[in-house]
């Protein structure tokens, strides 16, 4: 004779207060990643379960170099490997930096435009 336990699961409320230009903001930002705020708070939850740790670094400082020093750098370190970005490449880097775009859309955005070229 088998016997199945079944455990009852309860969903429970967290509340965080944050500035409503922040909620805003990151709203806007998780849907256009497909999810929303609480998906984004569970999986953070579940993954910090699952390794025991705060699944994302933590400073103790603010980033050391400036967003121009870090688009700066990008493009130095491209130069080197004989790949030197154009107009277009530097304003992506900066509309990432600026929070306008996500380097998904930029992928994307590069992907369709290799796979029209390749098509004519």
């Amino acid at each position: 004779m088998s016997t199945t336990t079944t455990t009852k699961t309860t969903n429970n409320l967290i509340q965080v207060r944050v500035s409503a230009d922040l909620k805003e903001r990151t709203a806007k930002l998780f849907e256009k990643l497909g999810t929303n705020t609480s998906d984004v708070i569970r999986l953070m939850l579940m993954r910090a379960d699952e390794t025991q740790s705060i699944p994302f670094p933590i400073r103790t400082e603010a980033y050391p170099i400036s967003a121009n020093q870090r688009i700066e750098e990008i493009k130095a370190t491209f130069a080197l490997e004989g790949m030197p970005l154009d107009e277009q490449d530097v304003k992506d880097l900066q509309d990432i930096e600026l929070g306008r775009t996500t380097t998904e859309a930029v992928r994307q955005r590069i992907l369709k435009e290799i796979k029209e070229r390749h098509s004519k």
